[in-house]
Formats: structure tokens, sequence, C-alpha cells
């Protein structure tokens, strides 16, 4: 018997025709396999009146990926909510769900899908979910020791809040899922319990959950349940309405350990927004142990430096590989004068930039004195500072 003649490699996404009757799973398959062999966190997909954009989000900055011609009547889009199980004739509304994802590595991997209308047609946004991180351990976030040591002490703790704060996409999920590997390593065990919107990484020997709203699973809800699950440790994915920070604290001040994310530029709007969350100064400072707040800068290319080309396949002509973390953190257990000068503020009720400039007296070192550093060591360079920065002091 002859052999059975080779398989014929893959079509790339400039060779897919739209009037092909497989375009839309060819297209997704490729978008995908694109996305992550170059390692994005992202994938949008945005409708145009003649196809659609696709772009990447790497090392935290988008980049157009392709433009794929339309004209069929398969969408990429459309596959992608199948994909999903969305209904696809609800594309005209606001939809989420999760992708699970064979590639060619043969390495399932988890996504999170959403779809929102627009007027060519329903764009969509795939959020990338690795179940394995090549920062495991808080050493490997490159946050410096005295950072890492604030926080290799914080998992020895236990109870109080510890608050991770900044933008979307600046590090803090990577930084408590460390956090909870270090716990998860310590002798003797201890019970955590993880509620997530979404699971991003599943770390062996805890108890991992995913909100739920339909089902009555909310994060307010769920909070308040596992407190009653014999838990020592606690993570919240994000503290985001006043009946999530009740139940946060209530739960930091009766003896367990509590992590959580707040969407606040420092440390002084951190605390603002509690407050504002009508959670009473004096809490807040009983509360909290620890409040870290972060940023990913990108660093400068080491093969074209600052002349970037559009030759180098290290930083595929931006210039800049790979990022590096910068990171404000305060303590509120009364061990650190500028939490404590920072409380002063608080509860004198000055405004947000005198509560900043009384952290800076007290000794702390805010995230652009950490920026200009790096700008002298000719890590990043200040257009990528004020991206992330912007011009108003941090």
């Amino acid at each position: 018997m002859k052999p059975p003649p080779p398989a014929s490699p893959p079509l790339s996404l400039d060779q897919l025709h739209p009037a092909d009757e497989t375009f839309a799973i060819d297209a997704v398959d490729r978008l995908l396999e694109t996305a992550i062999q170059s390692g994005a966190s992202d994938l949008h997909l945005n409708p145009r009146a003649s196809g659609w954009e696709a772009f990447l989000r790497i090392d935290g900055v988008l980049s157009l990926s392709h433009r794929i011609s339309g004209g069929g009547s398969n969408s990429p889009v459309t596959r992608l909510m199948v994909l999903a199980n969305l209904p696809t004739y609800r594309s005209s509304q606001p939809m989420e769900g999760r992708v699970r994802w064979d590639g060619e590595s043969g390495n399932a991997l988890s996504m999170r899908l959403g779809v929102f209308p627009t007027v060519h047609g329903p764009r969509a946004v795939v959020r990338i979910l690795r179940q394995e991180s090549r920062l495991d351990d808080l050493c490997s976030l490159g946050l410096g020791d005295k950072i890492t040591e604030s926080l290799l002490s914080c998992c020895r703790q236990t109870d109080g809040a510890i608050f991770l704060t900044g933008p979307a996409g600046s590090g803090k999920t990577t930084t408590m899922y460390a956090m909870l590997r270090c716990i998860a390593d310590q002798q003797p065990r201890r019970s955590v319990i993880t509620i997530e919107d979404p699971v991003e990484s599943v770390i062996e020997s805890i108890n991992q959950s995913e909100l739920d709203a339909s089902g009555g699973m909310t994060l307010a809800a769920a909070l308040k349940s596992a407190v009653r699950q014999d838990s020592e440790v606690l993570l919240v994915s994000e503290i985001r309405d006043p009946e999530t920070a009740e139940a946060a604290f209530q739960a930091s001040l009766t003896g367990h350990l509590v992590f959580s994310s707040l969407h606040a530029s420092d440390v002084a709007a951190s605390l603002r927004r509690l407050v504002q969350f009508g959670v009473p100064a004096a809490i807040v400072q009983s509360g909290i142990r620890m409040i870290v707040s972060q940023r990913l800068l990108r660093k400068i290319c080491k093969r074209c430096g600052s002349k970037p080309s559009g030759d180098c396949t290290d930083c595929i002509g931006t210039g800049y590989q790979g990022r590096i973390a910068i990171a404000q953190c305060v303590g509120l257990d009364g061990s650190d004068p500028v939490g404590e000068a920072l409380i002063a503020a608080l509860n004198a009720g000055v405004s947000l930039k005198a509560m900043r400039q009384a952290a800076k007296e007290a000794g702390g070192i805010d995230l652009r004195q950490q920026a200009e550093a790096l700008i002298e060591s000719k890590i990043t360079d200040e257009k990528e500072v004020y991206r992330v920065l912007g011009s108003v002091s941090c």
C-alpha cells in the first residue's frame, strides 16, 4: 500500500477566502494560534465595513495583527460565539461566555469571550487564560527585595486584608496568585477559598470558585457564604461595591486573611475609594494590613535599543520586549510611618493631592519615583512611563 500523502499545511490568514465553507473556523483557529504564539493576553476582533481587523494585546499594548476580508456568510465572531455556547441570534446584545479551545500544540486553553454590538456587527474580545504562569512565586515577580519580603510577611499572617490596586493589566492578579501559591506551600496547611470572575489560573490544593450571577452566586453572597466554610484565607477577585467591601472587612476582622483588588490609581486613592464605599476610616485602618499599588512598564528591547527596527524579531518592531513591575507598598498595621501619615490625612479630610504629599513627607516612594529610576538605568524610557502613569504624579 502506498503511504498516505502528507497533510497540507494549514492556510494562513492571508490565504483564506470569505466564500469558503470553513472560512470562519479556519480564521478563528489561525487568530487564536497567532495570539498564543505571540504571548498575547487578549485578541480583539473588530468588525469593519469591508471585514474585520484583528488586534493583539502584547505586553499591555494593542497592535494590529491582521485585516481580514469579509463578504461571505461566515463570521469569525459568530464562530467564537458557537464555541462559547452563546446564542448567535442575540448578537445585537452584549454577552459573555467561556471558550475551551484545543490548539495545534495539543494543550487545551480556557478563554473568556465578550461580545458587544457595533454598527458593523458584533465585535469580540477574547481574554486568554493561561493555566500555567511563568511567574509562579513572589521572588520571580521582580518587585524588589523589600516589597517581596513585605508580601511574604503578609502571607504568614492569620487575619487582615491585603489589597492590590491598579488599572486592568497592571499585574494585580498575578501577584495575588503568587501569594496564594506561597500560602498553599506552607505547613501546616490552611483552608483557602477563592471567589473569582473568572478563575484565571488553577492552583492545586486550594479551593477555587467562579461567580454565577444567574444562579445567585454573586460576589457579596459568595463571600458571606465562604466565611462559613471553615475558611482561613479568602481571595475575592475585586471589591466592586459597598456590599462586597463590607463583607470583606467583616471577614478580615473576624480571623480571616483576605486578599482582593481595587481599581484605584495608588494607595491614597484606594483609601479614599473604600471610604466612599461606606467603610469607616477606623475600620479601614484596623482591617487592612497592606495596600500594594502596582504597574507594569515595558522594557527597552536589548537588541535594537532606543531605535526600534521593523526587522527585529525580538520586539516585533515595537522597541520594547518584556515588562518590569513597579509597586508602592504601604502597611496600615501601625508599623509603617507612610501608612500612619495617610490615615491621619484621611481622617483630616484633606484632598487626594494632600494625602499623596503627606505620604512623600513620611518617606514614601511613589510609582513615578521608581519609574524615573528605571529611566536613568535605561531599562525603560519616558515615553513608556507617560503611557502607563500619564503626566500627573502617582
